[in-house]
């Protein structure tokens, strides 16, 4: 009955992502807006705000999940400037059924002036070595959005950062290409083409069959493929972010969303694995960043 249930809501999804695409207006400006949801991040977002700002982002919705640290005092200065928005998340007991309201939400919002909406965590920095516009254009006519696939760090054994660091700068290491975990993928939507998130699946949308998902090198997307594409362009993946950070919050929000604690012998081959790969964060990127910084503190 389950499935029969799925097949029906499934469906009736389908119908509405191809309607929307036959009849939603489009935009062809060639901008891209981002969402995120976040709680007790504080630390980290200015990094992550600024990074995608320098590397074309236009605009920046966030939704704030019951942080409880000094979240408003880090985003005060992006509000002023009006490159970021922010609204609370929903009173609602599910995380995942909060988390697909506000991509929702947020896809609506952005359609009417963006032609691209780039979903990710605020650990998660989407980097295209040619830049996002170049990957963009070159994208199949009728496609709703396209997949990418996450690179996924360790702590580089970097305990903390002092102030002024950059994270991108010091965390340096992460897991081989062929780790399991790589082959997940994150979406960035096109405005009007249809792609609805469904079943509290956070990383790829439902999408019509006229219009639907494809790899960022042109292939059609199929879920369930097992891929790992680094190139045009991939997500590198700050999941432990420092140690200090993933002893205080980060390992504990995973046995919550995990139900339990990884088994002491898998925690250690997994955190070893992290930090197995060195991989610097790519110089004119990281320029562009700080570049970005500088320029913003003298406004």
């Amino acid at each position: 009955m389950a499935n029969w249930s799925y097949r029906i809501r499934n469906g009736a999804v389908k119908i509405l992502c191809t309607l929307d695409y036959w009849l939603k207006p489009k935009q062809r400006n060639g901008q891209i807006a981002l969402h995120a949801m976040f709680k007790d991040e504080a630390p980290f977002l200015a990094e992550w705000i600024e990074y995608h700002l320098s590397q074309g982002i236009k605009h920046i919705y966030l939704t704030n999940d019951k942080s409880s640290d000094h979240w408003q005092e880090v985003l005060k200065p992006y509000l002023e400037a009006g490159l970021v928005e922010v609204e609370n998340s929903i009173n609602h007991p599910d995380f995942y059924t909060r988390e697909e309201y506000h991509k929702k939400r947020i896809s609506a919002k952005a359609a009417k002036k963006y032609e691209w909406i780039a979903f990710l965590d605020s650990d998660e920095f989407w980097y295209c070595e040619e830049g996002y516009a170049s990957v963009l254009k070159n994208v199949p006519g009728n496609a709703s959005g396209l997949v990418f696939n996450w690179l996924i760090y360790g702590t580089a054994h970097q305990e903390d950062l002092a102030e002024g660091e950059w994270m991108l700068e010091k965390l340096n290491r992460r897991f081989p290409d062929g780790h399991e975990e790589n082959q997940q993928v994150k979406t960035v939507i096109r405005s009007g083409y249809g792609a609805h998130f469904f079943n509290k699946n956070p990383h790829y949308p439902n999408y019509s069959p006229w219009a639907p998902l494809y790899w960022s090198d042109g292939e059609r997307f199929r879920p369930g493929q097992k891929r790992v594409l680094i190139e045009p362009g991939h997500i590198k993946h700050y999941w432990y972010r420092t140690e200090a950070f993933f002893k205080r919050v980060k390992r504990g929000r995973r046995a919550f969303f995990d139900g339990k604690e990884r088994p002491a012998i898998l925690e250690d081959w997994h955190y070893r694995r992290s930090n197995a790969v060195y991989d610097p964060f790519p110089e004119k990127a990281l320029q562009d960043l700080k570049n970005f910084h500088q320029k913003f503190q003298d406004q």
